[in-house]
């Protein structure tokens, strides 16, 4: 098995584990996770949006080993839109 498919794999088990203790439907399987991740990361005093930026930094390191090179100007902007 690849190491993407092993990630894929392991995230995998990671939503499955985090939806049957917290009964989170599939719609929100993925963002509560990230969400609570950053609730984590506060009690830690790390910063939020510095360790997004750093797990996207680490998806885009997959994507040149599979020669898909996003560029050293590539960015990532989030918008935040109140509800």
């Amino acid at each position: 098995m690849t190491d993407k498919a092993n990630d894929i794999v392991w995230a995998a088990d990671a939503v499955a584990a985090y939806q049957r203790r917290c009964g989170t439907n599939d719609e929100h399987a993925i963002a509560d996770p990230i969400c609570d991740l950053g609730h984590l990361v506060e009690e830690r005093d790390l910063d939020f949006l510095a360790e997004v930026q750093r797990g996207i930094g680490h998806k885009a390191e997959h994507h040149s080993r599979d020669r898909d090179d996003l560029g050293r100007e590539a960015a990532v902007e989030i918008p935040i839109k109140p509800r």
